[in-house]
């Protein structure tokens, strides 16, 4: 099935057959524990990703990188070479590996999509993994933080992960990617040196008073945030 992404296009999501899911989601807690306790990544608070993407538009050190259709582009291949056996078995097993589409079966091609439990915390370890290759074989230090597909790493080896993201099969968003210059977003926060300039969205008709009302008071508080 589809849910809207944006006025555009709607997104594919696959509804998982339930004790699948309730597999899944024991995974996808797992992997949030670890990533927490060995990696200090925490995909319970995307605010970490929000302060460094504020920190990058300050000094430049930091880029924030962000990719189009994450999910549906891991394939089997990137998740079996990226993980230990054991743990591709686990998460093969777990995973829908065909789906029907109006009465005809669809072998997919992808590892996990939209509507796997595990889907989020897997992208999110794949990407901390090939990130921390990168900054690891080329010597760069600084911090990498993932939350999802939005991806923090040190400036200077932003555009060889790029290429070491296309090589893989996935596609940055170069709209939504930043490492040059004072403008860095990630986490739905966008920031021009250091200055929030995220950016309110008006999701719905302004109907009545109330809703009218609550445009203009966000209106209001944009407008009074330093430098808009």
């Amino acid at each position: 099935f589809t849910v809207p992404k944006n006025s555009e296009i709607d997104r594919c999501a696959v509804k998982e057959p339930e004790l699948n899911m309730f597999c899944q989601k024991g995974i996808g807690d797992y992997i949030r524990k670890r990533m927490r306790s060995v990696l200090r990544v925490d995909l319970n608070d995307q605010t970490r990703n929000q302060r460094l993407s504020r920190e990058g538009s300050v000094n430049g050190c930091l880029a924030t990188l962000d990719l189009s259709s994450a999910s549906d582009l891991i394939s089997d291949g990137l998740v079996r070479a990226l993980l230990p056996e054991s743990w591709f078995d686990l998460l093969d097993d777990c995973r829908s590996q065909a789906v029907d589409v109006d009465g005809d079966w669809i072998q997919l091609n992808m590892f996990s999509s939209m509507g796997n439990g595990f889907t989020f915390e897997l992208e999110s370890l794949l990407f901390y993994a090939l990130a921390n290759a990168v900054t690891y074989l080329t010597g760069t230090r600084g911090t990498i933080s993932t939350y999802g597909d939005d991806i923090i790493v040190p400036n200077s080896c932003a555009g060889l992960l790029a290429c070491v993201l296309h090589w893989f099969g996935l596609k940055v968003n170069t709209e939504k990617s930043f490492w040059r210059g004072p403008f860095r977003e990630s986490c739905g926060k966008h920031w021009y040196k250091g200055i929030d300039v995220t950016p309110f969205f008006v999701r719905s008709e302004i109907s009545d008073v109330p809703r009218l009302i609550h445009f203009l008071n966000r209106l209001r508080a944009w407008r009074e945030i330093p430098g808009t």
